[in-house]
């Protein structure tokens, strides 16, 4: 075993320094895989880990304390952030949970009074609030089955060791420089295990723990896990009657007032792995837990339990493992599907002749050896398409996976390493009618007892998921649904299809009364499409969880999608890396007090042309008394047209207009479009537009200008053929833009429908620049029920060049 040093010795010898300054160069690097080194943590720890973006007026929650409680039983939690005095309720994602008030502190904090449930879910649960002003970001706490103790300082040596039970939570904080220590009464042989939550609960903390005997050797020792990422857990037998002591700290000693843990003491199982990791719902199971204790041979040891699946075609929480010393602190990921299992039969570490496996199914599978690769064979007929997608980090295994798909002959045919967070996927269409076999190995050819993998092998099948399209990469920001009373909130939802194409549309069937969506199909091209939802004016302020779904416009087609969004908890070095979320499966949705203000989008009468421009129009209308500039963007812009980002609206002003631009591939068609705006009303506060139609049709002239050249201060022309590509009623004007200082051109001029040539007078100086000016171009505009449509219809290229000098004559040369 190795010695254990103390903290001074430490700080004598200058490894702590030493640890600084590596984890300030690896800060810089970039990381690779889940579990990320524990230096380049350290060095982000020092940075603010909960995202920062300006204000708004709606709600923002930053922390829940204490960070968990213990089920069974009713507990005050103090929600911090900014704005929550208007709270009227806290959304939560999952059962178990019963909120019995809510006590406003301050303006920025509130007391929330739960009741937690005997049977409620163990492990992270997410809330939010809502006030009156809007919904705040998500954070989460957790549940657990141990009482909880809190560490008492000082207990930052083994001298001053602070005394617990064994089977409780410890909660407590570590600080710059700190380790906590913490004693404990064992006996030979007795089982300890020790799981710490820390980075889970929300900010950057990587933290180590350890066993130490009395003489400060080390008995068990943790930092990062696939199981458990950041956060570290063991399990040991003890070697014998005595003391121990069970120390926490930062992994570069670099913690502080936000290094806050809970750390899971007691004689629990705490098993690495559950094998295998899938199951049909509903059916019960034979399932082995891979214990992280060996077994008195050195082998594995495994605990054979059947187990009957939950029905659901998912569930939140994974699978725990119990027995009569108690129940593991977190869950092992397990997977949920209708594939039948196929679990390997070794050897099948070479090209084996057995029967070929028919699909779709999952092989679930075990690299339990260094330079392990396990083969199975499957048939497949020609253009038959697959998705082979390996778990395995997903679900806390250690394996890092490459898969290869060989055909009968042994030739290699295709393979992947890393796709999703170290795992691997493959879309394979089986060339011909025959069997193929699959190899899956670990990266490195490592292997040990607890790698194991599953490989779902299904047909390709229509896929929708929807979500809320990012305003802010390193935030919570516009990530749900605050609606002021007798106005609108505009969002771009995104459509993520999978095998299958065609227009999606939203469904708006349970919203809140008083609530209204409007979302025109988004068509098959386009991933992003904007949805207004509008309250009325006498809709009731409040709010719920919804599940938000879209689906195919062709109902006969049956495909539909669930609402699914990345909740960002710790962000960090390098480049706000993610290193903690989790997702939410529900929209939340709310009718907040009305504001000030509500924004009007004009709907055009006439087209935006490709390689044309329109002018929106845009009006404010404001309360008595609200003057404050407003912040205009245009979020949602079809292929090929383009605006600036944003525009405001000067202080005391109710009317502008939003610029756009049409190129010349721009998608022709007709497209929804809205305006949102924010003004500070106490900070940052959203609406939107109605929802508006914007036409994108083809130009109605094209010019084509002959290149005109002359001589320094003598005058030209530039001739100009129109084609009429769409006739059109009246006068238009044919204007030429991006004329160079000191040339005068005779311009705009007007024409009809039944002109086909125009001829421009150019006329330079002295002073005109020389060379070749290809920056002109001929703008037309078109009055169409009053309102103009303005095009590039061509460019044009003017060459001036200088004077040929005078040449010499007999004359001049004898002078």
């Amino acid at each position: 075993m190795k010695r254990v040093l103390r903290h001074g010795q430490l700080l004598r010898h200058g490894q702590l320094i030493v640890a600084l300054a590596i984890a300030m160069i690896a800060a810089q690097l970039s990381l690779t895989g889940e579990s990320c080194d524990s230096k380049v943590l350290a060095a982000a720890n020092t940075a603010n880990t909960t995202p920062t973006v300006a204000a708004p007026s709606n709600p923002r929650l930053t922390v829940i304390l204490p960070r968990g409680v213990q089920r069974d039983g009713e507990y005050t939690l103090k929600f911090s952030g900014a704005r929550l005095k208007s709270a009227e309720e806290v959304f939560l994602y999952d059962s178990g949970v019963t909120v019995l008030g809510i006590e406003p502190i301050d303006g920025n904090n509130i007391n929330v009074k739960i009741k937690v449930a005997p049977d409620c879910r163990i492990g992270e649960h997410v809330a939010q609030v809502r006030t009156r002003d809007g919904i705040s970001d998500f954070r989460s706490f957790f549940v657990g089955v141990l009482p909880e103790v809190a560490e008492a300082e000082p207990n930052s040596s083994m001298e001053e060791s602070q005394a617990i039970d064994l089977n409780v939570t410890v909660t407590g904080v570590v600080t710059n420089e700190d380790i906590d220590y913490f004693r404990i009464e064992g006996k030979k042989g007795q089982r300890i295990s020790v799981e710490v939550e820390a980075i889970r609960l929300g900010f950057m903390f990587d933290p180590a723990i350890a066993l130490l005997d009395k003489n400060r050797f080390e008995v068990a020792v943790s930092d990062d896990t696939p199981l458990t990422k950041q956060d570290g857990y063991f399990s040991v037998l003890l070697p014998a009657d005595g003391e121990y002591f069970v120390t926490i700290r930062e992994t570069s000693f670099v913690g502080n007032g936000n290094c806050r843990y809970r750390m899971h003491v007691g004689n629990f199982p705490r098993p690495v792995a559950v094998y295998p990791a899938g199951g049909k719902a509903g059916e019960k199971i034979a399932l082995q837990f891979i214990d992280s204790i060996k077994s008195e041979d050195d082998g594995v040891r495994v605990v054979d339990k059947e187990v009957t699946l939950p029905a659901e075609e998912s569930f939140r929480g994974g699978m725990f493992f119990s027995d009569d010393q108690g129940i593991s602190p977190s869950p092992l990921p397990f997977r949920l599907s209708q594939l039948n299992n196929f679990m390997e039969v070794e050897p099948n570490n070479t090209w084996v002749e057995t029967p070929a496996i028919e699909l779709p199914m999952a092989i679930n599978g075990i690299v339990d050896s260094p330079n392990d690769a396990d083969f199975f064979k499957f048939h497949s007929k020609k253009g038959q398409v697959w998705h082979v997608s390996c778990f395995a980090r997903r679900i806390g295994s250690g394996l890092d996976p490459i898969m290869n798909i060989y055909d009968a002959n042994k030739k290699h045919l295709v393979g992947n390493d890393d796709v999703a967070k170290m795992d691997s996927y493959i879309r394979f269409q089986a060339p011909a009618d025959g069997d193929y076999f699959l190899r899956v190995r670990d990266h490195l050819k490592r292997g040990q007892p607890e790698f194991i993998y599953r490989v779902e092998i299904a047909a390709a099948a229509p896929e929708l998921k929807l979500g809320i399209n990012r305003v802010d990469r390193y935030s919570q920001q516009r990530q749900t649904i605050a609606v002021p009373q007798g106005s609108r909130f505009a969002v771009l939802v995104k459509a993520t299809r999978k095998d299958f194409g065609g227009e999606v549309e939203l469904l708006g069937d349970n919203l809140p009364d008083g609530l209204t969506l409007t979302a025109p199909p988004m068509k098959s091209n386009l991933t992003l499409m904007p949805a207004v939802f509008e309250a009325s004016a006498d809709a009731a302020i409040g709010g719920q969880l919804i599940d938000f779904r879209g689906r195919h416009v062709d109902p006969a087609k049956n495909i539909n999608g669930s609402f699914e969004n990345l909740a960002d908890f710790v962000l960090g070095q390098p480049n706000n890396s993610l290193y903690y979320s989790c997702t939410v499966d529900k929209l939340a949705v709310a009718i907040i007090d009305p504001l000030p203000f509500t924004l009007e989008l004009v709907q055009p009468k006439v087209p935006m042309v490709r390689g044309g421009s329109i002018k929106l129009k845009v009006i404010a209308h404001r309360k008595e008394g609200f003057d404050a500039p407003i912040n205009l963007q245009f979020p949602f812009r079809t292929p090929g047209v383009g605006t600036t980002y944003q525009i405001t609206m000067p202080k005391g002003k109710s009317e502008i207009t939003y610029p756009l631009n049409a190129n010349v591939k721009a998608q022709i068609g007709k497209f929804p479009m809205v305006v949102i705006g924010n003004s500070n009303v106490g900070g940052p506060a959203w609406c939107s537009t109605k929802m508006a139609e914007l036409e994108i049709a083809e130009p109605l002239v094209k010019m084509e200008i002959a290149r005109a050249s002359c001589l320094l201060g003598q005058p030209t022309k530039l001739h100009c053929k129109i084609s009429q590509l769409t006739p059109f009623e009246g006068e238009a004007t044919a204007e030429i833009l991006g004329i160079p200082p000191n040339i005068t051109i005779n311009t705009p001029l007007k024409f009809n429908k039944d002109t086909t040539e125009l001829t421009f007078d150019v006329t330079t100086t002295d002073k005109s620049p020389v060379g070749k000016h290809a920056s002109l171009f001929c703008q037309v505009t078109v009055m169409k029920n009053g309102e103009p449509i303005v095009s590039r219809a061509g460019n044009a290229v003017l060459q001036i060049n200088k004077p040929k000098p005078p040449k010499k004559t007999a004359e001049t040369a004898t002078e």
